[in-house]
Parts: structure tokens; sequence; C-alpha cells
């Protein structure tokens, strides 16, 4: 007989969003240790492969949700900091603390890609978080691993070193200048003589609501709210 493990659906808030996953789980008796999947850059979803299916055989429960605004889940990612994310990863954390079947004391985060920068932040926010684990995650702060990018992915498409130095300019200065509390529509706004540049598409900044973030597919960085 093949394993199987018992899923259902598991819903919480943050924010003023509904957000909704799937709780996956072994099917014997609890309570086990449990995972929070923390997704990369983009819109996401629930889907996170055979994660769950492996986790549970090895005796593990897991929560994987939809990203505010794609699938079930209210919101909109596009509008969130990397602090605004991990509140968010460390109220999934909360929902299933609260969940009969499983450790209180034995809830991790598994943070892919720019999750591995999400993922550690939550951890350093609260003590509910018993261990992270990164995998594909970045070493380096969001400017070095976006200026590596440019450096890399723009040559391997043809564009000059007069391109690259330009766009490298534009980077740094959209992340002073959200950093230093610009609004980001502002910061767009101000390189519109580039963007009809062929490799402006390349930044992360480039709608008015977005600036850097991983490469993948951009998520906004601000400043963080007052009380984050």
């Amino acid at each position: 007989m093949l394993f199987e493990p018992v899923s259902t659906e598991l819903s919480f808030r943050h924010d003023g969003d509904q957000l909704v996953g799937d709780l996956v789980r072994p099917p014997g008796p609890g309570p086990y240790p449990a995972v929070v999947f923390v997704e990369g850059s983009g819109p996401g979803g629930r889907d996170v492969g055979e994660w769950p299916t492996r986790l549970a055989a090895a005796g593990f429960a897991s929560l994987a949700y939809d990203k505010p605004g794609s699938g079930a889940s209210t919101g909109d990612w596009t509008r969130q900091r990397l602090t605004d994310r991990a509140e968010e990863t460390l109220a999934a954390v909360r929902a299933l603390r609260r969940q009969p079947d499983v450790r209180a004391d034995a809830v991790a985060l598994i943070g892919h890609s720019q999750g591995g920068w999400v993922a550690p932040l939550a951890a350093s926010r609260s003590d509910l978080v018993a261990a992270v684990v990164c995998v594909s995650g970045p070493g380096v702060g969001v400017l070095a691993q976006e200026e590596y990018r440019l450096r890399h992915q723009l040559p391997a498409a043809g564009f000059t070193e007069a391109d690259v130095e330009q766009a490298v300019t534009l980077l740094h200065e959209q992340i002073h200048r959200v950093r230093s509390g610009d609004d980001p529509v502002r910061v767009h706004a101000a390189q519109a003589p580039w963007h009809t540049a062929p490799w402006y598409p390349k930044l992360a900044g480039t709608t008015p609501r977005r600036s850097p973030s991983s490469p993948a597919s951009p998520t906004t960085i601000r400043p963080p709210r007052s009380g984050h």
C-alpha cells in the first residue's frame, strides 16, 4: 500500500488578509514536528511539489499557503516588504502551533530563494521558530545579489559594458531612494528616460510599485513601517 499523507485546508489572517494553504501531515497519530514553507519571490502558491509528501513520510507536518492575492488568499503580495513577509511567516507559524496534532515547540521554516532572506528574518524576530533551513537561499544582501546578477546576466544577453554600468547605477539609485523613504512610484518615474532601454526590464524595479528584490521576480522592499 502506498503512503498517503492527510491533507486539509488551513487558513489564517495577517495584516487584514485571509491566507489559505494546505496542512499536510502523516496519517498516524501526532503530535508531529512541523514546517512552514517560505516561498521565493513572485506570486507563488501552495503547490510545492513532493516536499509535503516526503516530509510527511519522515514524520513531519507542513504548511504551504498562497501568497496574498494569489490562489485563494486575499491581499496583494506586490505591496509587501521583506519585513511584511517575515511577520506573515510568523502568523503562519502561530497558526500551525494552534493545531492539536502539531508540536508547538517544534515548528521550523524552510525558505527557498527569496525565502532565504525572509525565513532567518522571521526567526530573528521571534522565539517561536525552532529551526531554519534555506534552499538556494542568498548568502548576501539584496544590493550585492542584484548587482552580481546584472553584471553577469546583461553581458550574457549581449549588452555592452556601458549598458551594465548604467543599469548598476540605476539599481543603486532605486535601493538608496526607497530605503531613504522615497515612494517607489516616484523612484520609477524618475528613471523614465531609461524605461525604453532594452536592458531596463532586466532591473528588478521596472514597475511603479516594485523595487529591487531577488532576481526571480521582484517583491517590494521598502523601509519598515513604524513598529516593525
